[in-house]
């Protein structure tokens, strides 16, 4: 498979381009240039063109697309293809192994979340990455892959009606992680959501009913 247009736009958005030789962190062994193109073939006061830069960002995009397909132990589609070269574009083969392996395309997507931290921390731009990424692995899917709640869910409440709660949240762009645990981040975004969809303040009580799981599969 090739990662398709917007699996690039992603990786581009993310990754911001920079015509001259850069180190992101002065730690870092290597220079970096480019849609993040790192390696001892970049050498300090470099300067490419934004030609240069496509084709150096297409042949990375090769070893990347070569791992997700020799690595991934399940059928991908074209979304949930472009997400995990975007994620090892990102966060190299070795996280890409350690992310797919022995999981499913369920678990794939709910573990991508976890990568977000850099030095120990977590880090609001590779929050937002993971986010974008899962929310265009789970494209792949037909509907939401999680069963639909059929009661009411508040906080405390656990299980797959959850995570379909949290699914819909995140294809919304709340930044939740899909762990099937109804806590106050979940109840944090609910309202939300709520206060965008319902006039009615009544209506913001951070508890999914048939009123509010309508409104999230129209929104």
């Amino acid at each position: 498979m090739k990662t398709s247009t917007a699996g690039i736009n992603l990786i581009k958005k993310f990754e911001g381009c920079r015509l001259n030789a850069y180190k992101p962190v002065p730690t870092e062994k290597y220079w970096t240039i480019g849609y993040g193109h790192y390696g001892p073939d970049v050498a300090p006061g470099m300067v490419i063109t934004q030609a240069q830069a496509e084709i150096m960002l297409g042949i990375d995009l090769q070893k990347y697309e070569q791992a997700v397909e020799r690595y991934t132990p399940f059928p991908l589609a074209q979304t949930q293809f472009d997400a995990l070269v975007s994620f090892a574009y990102n966060c190299g083969v070795g996280n890409l192994q350690q992310l797919v392996k022995k999981r499913n395309a369920l678990q794939v997507a709910d573990a991508m979340l976890r990568y977000n931290k850099a030095g120990g921390k977590e880090l609001a731009g590779l929050t937002r990455r993971r986010v974008e990424e899962r929310a265009l692995f789970m494209k792949g899917f037909i509907g939401n892959p999680y069963p639909e709640p059929v009661k009411i869910l508040k906080k405390g409440s656990k299980g797959d009606g959850v995570r379909w709660l949290q699914s819909e949240l995140q294809r919304l762009g709340y930044p939740i992680k899909a762990d099937g645990i109804f806590g106050p981040e979940t109840e944090k975004f609910l309202r939300q959501f709520q206060a965008s969809a319902f006039t009615d303040p009544k209506e913001h009580d951070g508890i999914c009913g048939p009123k509010t799981r309508d409104k999230l599969k129209m929104a």
